[in-house]
């Protein structure tokens, strides 16, 4: 006679999934070794999570009645406690990507999942849920963390993708500068013709050597991104033996950001010197921060939605240090969004990670640098960084 199985009684596990072969799967995987239930739905699930304490809430995203990310911000609202996950196809990434922005989950598991893989995430779980239980603060690092390194996670299966389309853009590229170099030649037939559109086309043909090297720039910073995504190149470099050129760096974010800021009908100033000292920034580090806050200060513009707003970038030399100034004439924050700036996740807008200000902060501060923001509501905000003047 068969013994009877050993019944779980350890933290809930809670698994909702509307297809019945991936219930039975998951239960009869689990069941020995985790204290098990399964809900057809998330209605169902809600019923479970109402009725008993549940220590870990794995959901699929994509169900009929209600989505996975819906019950996920029921839950989060509700049982804060209860340890989020989903399991996700991978071309669910957008969804994804979206509930680990918004803390609704810390952990996403990708089908089809490996039983020792998912056990050992669900032992972590409700390891964790013990251990946070009692302390909210707890509880709000360990989603923290977690969320930070779901995102790397996923930024490591990008790559891959991300490389492909870089590498069709540098041959184009190439194509373009020889084009590029034949603009002389095209100029003056273009002269010779008597074209309504002559003006524009000469125009055009003026900007195109710096619009194909502004292309060239972006396309070595973004490989120069995915190669620190790779090898996290970023925590090798010994920041004494670097020395960057600042300028070459600003202009080419001024450029990048050229056009957000003509949308709004801004302006992007620089006020300093022709030249200026080399700092032991690596230059992919100082592109990802310059672009960052001008990016930001042109958007701080247009959510005033006024025109002749403007981004302007102060550089000056004090006490070795090279100190930069991104101003803008933006919305501005209140101080209890000022305090809070910086915080990895927080965000004041609806397309925003929260990452961008904590990253800035990051590559400053490795770089033997620091960076301070002051605001004020309707006058603008204004963000100095300070960064190591290179021997």
């Amino acid at each position: 006679m068969t013994p009877p199985a050993k019944v779980q009684t350890g933290p809930l596990v809670l698994y909702v999934d509307d297809e019945r072969g991936n219930r039975i799967v998951f239960e009869q995987s689990l069941a020995a070794d985790f204290n098990i239930k399964v809900a057809a739905d998330p209605q169902a699930a809600l019923q479970i999570l109402e009725s008993e304490e549940v220590a870990v809430l794995v959901t699929d995203m994509r169900m009929p009645t209600m989505s996975g990310e819906e019950l996920l911000r029921i839950a989060k609202e509700r049982w804060p406690q209860t340890i989020r996950m989903v399991v996700t196809a991978y071309s669910d990434i957008d969804p994804i990507l979206r509930a680990i922005n918004e803390g609704l989950v810390v952990r996403y598991i990708i089908k089809p999942w490996v039983r020792s893989e998912l056990s050992q995430v669900l032992r972590w779980a409700t390891e964790y849920w013990h251990l946070s239980r009692n302390s909210a603060e707890v509880h709000r690092r360990l989603m923290e963390t977690e969320r930070l390194a779901t995102l790397g996670s996923v930024s490591g299966m990008l790559v891959h993708d991300l490389k492909q389309p870089l590498m069709s853009l540098a041959v184009n590229v190439e194509l373009l500068r020889e084009l590029a170099d034949l603009v002389p030649v095209m100029r003056t037939g273009v002269e010779m013709t008597s074209s309504p559109d002559k003006r524009r086309l000469i125009e055009m043909l003026d900007e195109l050597p710096q619009m194909t090297d502004d292309i060239k720039t972006s396309i070595e910073h973004l490989n120069e991104l995915i190669s620190s995504l790779r090898g996290f190149n970023q925590q090798r470099r010994d920041p004494l033996t670097t020395a960057t050129d600042p300028l070459p760096i600003l202009r080419h974010a001024m450029s990048v950001c050229q056009e957000l800021a003509v949308r709004v009908r801004a302006q992007i100033m620089y006020d300093g010197p022709r030249q200026l000292p080399r700092v032991r920034m690596a230059a992919t580090e100082l592109t990802q921060v310059l672009i960052n806050l001008v990016a930001n200060g042109a958007q701080a513009v247009a959510a005033r939605g006024e025109p002749h707003g403007k981004v302007s970038i102060k550089a000056l030399e004090r006490d070795n240090m090279l100190v930069l100034e991104v101003a803008d004439s933006g919305v501005g924050m209140p101080p209890e969004v000022l305090k809070r700036v910086g915080t990895p996740f927080f965000t004041t807008r609806e397309q925003g990670t929260g990452l961008g200000v904590a990253q800035c902060q990051r590559l400053v501060g490795t770089a033997g640098g620091g960076m301070s923001i002051a605001s004020e509501v309707g006058k603008g905000t204004t963000v100095t960084i300070r960064l190591p003047i290179a021997a």
